[in-house]
């Protein structure tokens, strides 16, 4: 539109802005996620009270699938070896 205010051209600007970088926060956020993860499992490792058991395998099941994200964040398919 050719009468667009200018705040509303820099509104529009910055909503391009924040949606080209989307897929980037989200996976920074799930990297760090799955490496909290792997923290807290360490944390729980020597803990041997009636949920740690519990806690340690809630942990590494969300870092398990978490892993091919941050592992492999764009998908590519690893050569044949």
């Amino acid at each position: 539109m050719p009468d667009e205010s200018p705040a509303y051209q820099r509104l529009k600007q910055a909503a391009a802005q924040a949606n080209a970088g989307a897929p980037l926060l989200a996976l920074r956020t799930l990297r760090d996620v799955h490496w909290e993860c792997v923290a807290l499992e360490a944390e729980w490792q020597d803990r041997d009270d009636e949920n740690a058991a519990e806690v340690r395998a809630a942990l590494a099941r969300i870092r398990a699938k978490l892993a091919p994200a941050v592992t492999n964040p764009y998908g590519a398919k690893e050569p044949n070896r």
